[in-house]
């Protein structure tokens, strides 16, 4: 019996021994990027890199996105990211490329909390020709069970500059909270297309 016990205690160390050997060869998710891009999970555990300059929010641009949008995985996906560098990204790349319904996906209640119907939404935004965005230091801030993501935001559209702030906000996993709590979303911002 006692041969038994050290055969599989054997065999146990051996395994172990095999599955950390495995193990250290593997590395967990995406390497560091070395572009200077922010790493990203998703929901599901797979990564991306996102910057302005790379995102594919999935429309034609001044595509009326606002309906598709929500049946688009991959942009659900990207609005329930825990990461508001990339959620803040992707709102970049969807005003320069001029897709103003999926811009109002941004906001809250599916876009609702903008305060406008997705024409007058439109409209608004439309202003802008050829907006190339640049973002200053972002800061988080956390209060009453909530985060917010203030970002410092300036718009070059021809001989205008637009400057303000973007305040992204999401539910600091709060008990309770609902899954559209939980989503960074546009929670107020200054500037004035």
């Amino acid at each position: 019996m006692r041969q038994g016990g050290m055969i599989r205690t054997a065999l146990a160390t051996a395994a172990a021994s095999a599955l950390v050997f495995h193990l250290g060869g593997c590395q967990r998710g995406p390497a560091a990027p070395t572009d200077g891009a922010a790493a990203s999970t998703f929901v599901d555990g797979s990564a991306t890199r996102a910057s302005a300059g790379n995102i594919d929010t999935g429309t034609a641009p001044g595509a009326g996105a606002s309906a598709t949008s929500f049946s688009d995985p991959g942009f659900v996906q990207l609005l329930y990211s825990r990461d508001p560098m990339r959620v803040t990204d992707a709102l970049i790349a969807t005003i320069e490329a001029r897709e103003w319904q999926r811009l109002r996906a941004f906001w809250g209640d599916r876009g609702e909390r903008s305060g406008l119907t997705p024409q007058a939404f439109a409209k608004r935004w439309d202003r802008l020709s050829s907006p190339v965005v640049t973002t200053g230091e972002a800061r988080m801030e956390g209060a009453a069970g909530s985060l917010f993501y203030t970002v410092p935001v300036t718009i070059d559209d021809g001989a205008r500059t637009i400057s303000g702030e973007i305040v992204l906000r999401r539910a600091n996993d709060v008990p309770g909270a609902t899954r559209e709590q939980l989503r960074w979303h546009v929670e107020s911002t200054t500037i004035e297309p």
